[in-house]
């Protein structure tokens, strides 16, 4: 079943397709109500009490309830869609490793993580904790790093098939 996944998100077809979705829900984000957007904590690296207090006030009574439905249900499509990307991507370019798929999986899960934490500061909030905040701040910083060390891995490996594929062109004209 995985492997039928995998061979389906890694088509040039579906590879589009979930871009063109990617792209689609990063704009509904942008468009939130009530500047959600601006004061999304799953923007930011890293965060504390005061950064939470400031942004809850900023997007208001009406906005955090937006932001929880949006941060289980939007935000639970999001990470499905660039996770099935990078998944594609990296099964075309390093067809021979498996492991490499648990970094974008890792990004995944503490993405979902962080929907879960965020989403549990908002129905509490005021009455939010320092720990709670550190829990959540650190799935989001997590989840960043992991995305990022994606990003730089597809890059590489985009690399190694560009100088793959000028080395096998240089062989036939050789």
């Amino acid at each position: 079943m995985i492997s039928k996944y995998l061979e389906l998100v890694s088509t040039t077809k579906s590879q589009i397709t979930i871009f063109v979705l990617l792209n689609i829900c990063g704009l509904i984000f942008l468009f939130l109500p009530h500047n959600i957007f601006y004061n999304m904590l799953d923007l930011e690296l890293f965060y504390d009490k005061n950064n939470v207090i400031k942004n809850f006030n900023a997007i208001g009574s009406d906005g955090r309830s937006v932001y929880v439905l949006s941060s289980l249900l939007l935000d639970t499509i999001y990470p499905i869609l660039y996770t099935s990307l990078f998944l594609g991507a990296f099964v075309k370019l390093f067809k021979r490793s498996q492991t490499i798929l648990f970094l974008p999986l890792t990004a995944f899960s503490f993405d979902i993580l962080e929907n879960i934490q965020i989403t549990i500061l908002n129905l509490n909030f005021p009455n939010i904790n320092e720990t709670h905040v550190y829990l959540s701040s650190m799935a989001t910083s997590a989840k960043w790093i992991a995305i990022l060390a994606s990003m730089l891995v597809l890059i590489y490996g985009i690399i190694k098939k560009q100088k793959n594929r000028s080395a096998d062109v240089q062989k036939k004209n050789s």
